[in-house]
């Protein structure tokens, strides 16, 4: 390389001494030659000759002079088989032998890879052929060995023919061509904004995609683009798994642009960080945030998905339960009693983290070793907790001394298999497999009630309810029936009161609230299952049905678990979770989480303060309800608005 200093160009004699001393075994239109400029671009032809004011060199076919005063430098790559076989391939194309031509354009590479003409003539060639894809990579090798050949146009077209034919991958490849060969270019930053955005939007290669963002944007930060691609570098960040990183980068996003067309997507994928660290409250913030910005029903209900998601929290064998089958739960202040096919567990609720107590667990290990208690059913008041299991009747726990009681048919239960139990006041009852049984805390006595004796519809005793005048009970396939406290007598419940005949015979649950019975039933003629709402006054009900068996999906009806509040019904099936406003009768249907939980079987549901717990056989699930307060109906104003501008 021949450096020309500022010295040397003030003395013309040398000047020309040095340019014929070195270049006196050039040959004419033969030798490649490079030219660097003062100005930082490049000059790549063949050289003719030169004096002492220019050089002449033969650029594509053309020849070009330049200035002495504007060069830095030049460099001469001398290679005579390869300027051989490309002169040659050239001869042969100008009679038309093509085949030819590019066997030796391919050998004149092979013997100098740094020689951009005959990229640029294979280029060429392949582009005649209509071998877009090849002609497309020549011309990018001869863009990178040479930029002096302007093929900013060649790939501007041929990106804009891929993406006719969605071909997205090629598109982006032939945008990054020009960025990256031709940064002075008036087209470099459209195209390497579109070539990021085709691998984020359309190629999903999002770790290219972001390492070309950030340049693109450090780059070019007053494009009209760049809005859209500080967005899109922190989503990108977010499909990458660098969730604190993104939570930084969108923050800032949503304080600069507050009135961005992206922010409803900067929101909801800062809501996806936030729930990806387990930061659930804050995901929920935003992703509601996100909803009462878009005025799009299909995002909000995107958005409302992974909202619901995050609602959720499932507990298993990991965080501390001695199964993930959770048959019972019960609700005591900030502690919830879990009752699974192995055994107790009590948890502390009071924190953000629930804390698991071995008190009681260690000691009914200790009562019943060798014998995991297969736990049905729980109930708890401010005393005491009675725990129903299959195999080992009903334990009696009281709270404040420790002391544990195990009552089985010895002591006058009726069935060591307890399904339900209900305390109210001092009585508990217990709904079990050979009938009713009512237990006196008071006078430490049982009265017992079944099918033989008392007219009972069946003695399998599934779920029970108890209100201050009436106890009702529902079977397994014997429907429902209610014993009058005053009058002493069993009632069966059904067409003289005018229960509706989608009902089923196999009821599942029960709850209260008020004056108001609900029930839950399975039809299996029909395969159907739904609830039913009673007045304790007057016996009318009204009854729904909510869940039809699916073949094709498999979904199973008959588990339908329900619990009541002053507002709202919530039914927990293997559908998934009903919620029901009762004052406008809606409902809203909130899916599990199944990368979370799968399909699981419903095994019961109770509430707490703003949490709804859910035993699955794929462990315990919770709810946060407070997460869910924008229903679909909030939504339609929107949609009716939506539907008034167009």
């Amino acid at each position: 390389m021949i450096l020309l200093s500022d010295t040397l160009k003030k003395n013309v004699i040398v000047l020309t001494v040095s340019f014929a001393f070195f270049f006196v075994n050039i040959s004419y239109g033969e030798t490649p030659v490079s030219i660097y400029l003062r100005n930082g671009d490049r000059i790549t032809g063949r050289w003719l000759n030169a004096d002492n004011r220019i050089i002449k060199i033969d650029f594509n076919g053309q020849e070009m002079s330049v200035s002495l005063d504007e060069i830095s430098s030049i460099s001469i790559t001398s290679n005579t088989i390869s300027e051989k076989y490309l002169k040659n391939a050239e001869d042969l194309l100008k009679l038309g032998l093509r085949n030819q031509a590019r066997k030796l354009f391919e050998l004149s590479i092979q013997e100098s890879p740094q020689n951009a003409k005959a990229y640029y003539q294979m280029a060429e060639l392949f582009q005649e052929d209509g071998e877009t894809d090849n002609a497309i990579k020549y011309f990018g090798l001869a863009a990178a060995v040479d930029p002096s050949y302007d093929l900013s146009e060649q790939f501007i077209l041929s990106a804009t023919a891929y993406l006719s034919k969605d071909e997205f991958v090629k598109a982006a490849e032939s945008y990054i061509l020009l960025f990256e060969n031709y940064p002075e270019h008036e087209q470099c930053a459209y195209a390497g904004y579109q070539a990021a955005f085709l691998l984020t939007e359309n190629v999903e290669a999002f770790d290219q995609a972001l390492e070309l963002l950030i340049q693109v944007t450090e780059k070019f930060p007053e494009n009209g683009d760049y809005e859209k691609a500080q967005y899109l570098i922190g989503k990108l960040q977010v499909e990458t798994n660098q969730d604190e990183l993104a939570i930084s980068t969108l923050t800032n996003f949503i304080l600069t642009y507050t009135t961005s067309q992206w922010l409803p997507y900067a929101y909801t994928m800062r809501g996806r960080a936030f729930l990806k660290l387990h930061q659930n409250g804050e995901a929920i913030t935003d992703f509601t945030t996100a909803i009462e910005m878009t005025q799009d029903l299909k995002l909000q209900q995107e958005i409302r998905q992974m909202r619901d998601s995050s609602a959720w929290m499932i507990y298993r064998v990991s965080d501390g339960l001695p199964s993930n089958k959770v048959k019972a739960i019960a609700v005591d202040g900030t502690t919830i009693w879990i009752g699974t096919s192995k055994g107790l567990t009590e948890a502390d609720t009071s924190s953000a983290f629930w804390e698991i107590k071995t008190e009681i667990t260690t000691q009914l290990e200790e009562m019943f070793e060798g014998s995991p208690l297969n736990i049905q059913s729980l109930a708890a008041d401010e005393d005491e907790l009675w725990i129903g299991t299959m195999n080992h009747g009903v334990i009696r726990y009281n709270k404040a001394t420790g002391s544990i009681e195990n009552y089985t048919q010895d002591h006058g239960l009726p069935h060591k298999l307890v399904y339900d139990i209900k305390i109210f006041g001092s009585e508990v009852w217990m709904g079990t497999f050979s009938g009713v049984a009512q237990y006196s805390r008071s006078a430490d006595g049982w009265r017992i009630f079944n099918r033989e004796v008392d007219e009972l519809p069946a003695d399998d005793i599934v779920a029970l309810e108890v209100t201050p005048r009436t106890v009702w009970i529902g079977t397994s396939k014997s429907g429902v029936a209610f014993y009058d406290r005053e009058f002493n007598y069993w009632r069966s419940y059904g067409d003289l009161e005018g229960l509706d005949s989608i009902v089923g015979n196999s009821i599942v649950s029960f709850d209260t609230i008020g004056s108001q019975l609900f029930f839950t039933w399975y039809n299996q003629s029909n395969e159907t299952s739904g609830y039913t709402e009673c007045d304790l006054n007057s016996l009318s009900s009204f009854s729904e049905e909510v869940v039809r068996g699916d073949l094709d999906s498999l979904v199973r009806p008959e588990n339908i678990h329900i619990a009541v509040t002053e507002d709202e019904v919530w039914l927990a099936t293997n559908d998934g979770v009903y919620k029901n406003t009762r004052d406008t009768g809606e409902w809203d249907l909130i899916s599990y989480p199944e990368d979370r939980i799968g399909n699981p079987i419903i095994n019961s549901i109770e509430l707490g303060d703003s949490v709804a717990w859910i035993g699955t056989s794929n462990g315990l699930a919770r709810i946060n309800t407070s997460a869910l307060n924008l229903r679909e109906e909030e939504l339609k104003p929107k949609l009716e608005e939506e539907e008034s501008y167009e």
